[in-house]
């Protein structure tokens, strides 16, 4: 398969992956384009990627993390230096539904290793991909999943037991 037909194949299911753990359609745009870039850099030096989806997914995950210390860099130096800023509703923007919108506002809040296990399972990853993108070790997915799975649900139905019981 050649890049462009990687790319077609896999833009998607990034990005929606990306606005998922960012709910910024801007740095989610950014860090796939980020990602596919570093893609062709380590394809034109001859780097043999077996699981290309399983790269992907790590490469981007990577640089989410890295976008958010940043994030909280910054947010800590324009504190630091009497700026105040001004919060953003994302999760108006992402979804107008009362479920998704708590869903949502709750994955956010989630560690970033949970949120990422459930929404890698969500976009239908294989156990041995989310393996390897997560730096986990293969017999152990299916248990902390289950265990974030159940956290998860217990959480929402504590807060919000009118709507998820």
């Amino acid at each position: 398969m050649n890049f462009e037909e990687i790319y077609i194949k896999h833009y998607r299911k990034l990005f929606c992956f990306a606005f998922q753990c960012t709910l910024s359609k801007h740095d989610s745009e950014d860090l796939v384009q980020e990602t596919f870039t570093r893609f062709l850099k380590e394809i034109r030096r001859g780097t043999e990627i077996n699981n290309t989806q399983a790269w992907l997914y790590k490469v981007l995950t990577n640089l989410i993390n890295t976008n958010k210390s940043r994030a909280k860099q910054q947010i800590w130096k324009l504190k630091q230096n009497g700026s105040a800023m001004q919060s953003e509703d994302f999760q108006t923007e992402y979804s107008s539904d009362e479920k998704k919108r708590i869903i949502s506002g709750e994955l956010k809040q989630m560690p970033s290793d949970e949120r990422n296990l459930l929404i890698l399972y969500n976009r239908g990853l294989k156990y041995e991909e989310i393996a390897e993108i997560l730096d986990m070790n293969p017999n152990s997915v299916g248990t902390t999943l289950a265990r974030t799975i159940q956290k998860f649900r217990n959480t929402l139905k504590t807060k919000y037991h009118e709507l998820f019981e």
